[in-house]
């Protein structure tokens, strides 16, 4: 014998069902990108690896040109190196270069999982596919993409910023780098601004 439930009962179950499976949604994208991105690059697919020694390279180039036009240097910073690799490695997996991740993470919930409240934040993206060895020459080429385009130029040159955090990943001969450049936002007790999730 079996019991079946009334229909007003079937009907509650399934609405509680699904604001469960919405809420733990809503809660995986806005505080599940650091522990993603952390697992995402734990286990790099095959072929892949980081490269910090252009993320230097690319640091470097930043702020010389920045000097070159007249900008202050910004700070590098490991608080979103985690963000930017786990980007250039989406941007590598899923054959795009952007600000969304392939796992639909937007920029500003990117950032948020590993700055908290900014007062300011840009993102710029690029991948290098051409033949040759993946050295600082490579990594220059890729920087000169960013100069070259007025939006990247405009958010290098910004004084709205004072850090960044550079990703590199290199897959094969391909170089696929995310530079994420930002200020604090300052609290009344002058503290920088976290949300801790």
């Amino acid at each position: 014998m079996s019991a079946r439930l009334p229909r007003a009962a079937v009907l509650l179950l399934a609405f509680t069902v699904s604001l469960a499976t919405s809420a733990c949604t809503t809660i995986g994208i806005a505080g599940g990108y650091r522990g993603y991105a952390e697992a995402m690059l734990a286990s790099l697919p095959q072929g892949v690896k980081l490269r910090p020694d252009l993320e230097s390279v690319l640091a470097a180039e930043l702020n010389a040109y920045r000097k070159a036009e007249g900008r202050a240097p910004l700070a590098a910073s490991g608080d979103a190196v985690v963000a930017a690799r786990a980007q250039a490695l989406e941007m590598f997996k899923g054959d795009f270069v952007g600000h969304e991740s392939a796992s639909g993470y937007r920029f500003s919930q990117r950032a948020d999982a590993f700055l908290g409240e900014t007062a300011s934040v840009g993102e710029n993206t690029a991948r290098d596919r051409l033949p040759g060895p993946v050295d600082a020459t490579k990594a220059r080429r890729l920087f000169r993409q960013w100069v070259d385009s007025r939006g990247h130029r405009r958010n290098m040159l910004s004084p709205d910023y004072e850090e960044v955090s550079t990703g590199v990943i290199q897959a094969g001969n391909h170089l696929y780098a995310v530079q994420i450049l930002w200020k604090r936002r300052a609290t009344q007790d002058g503290m920088a601004a976290f949300r801790s999730w």
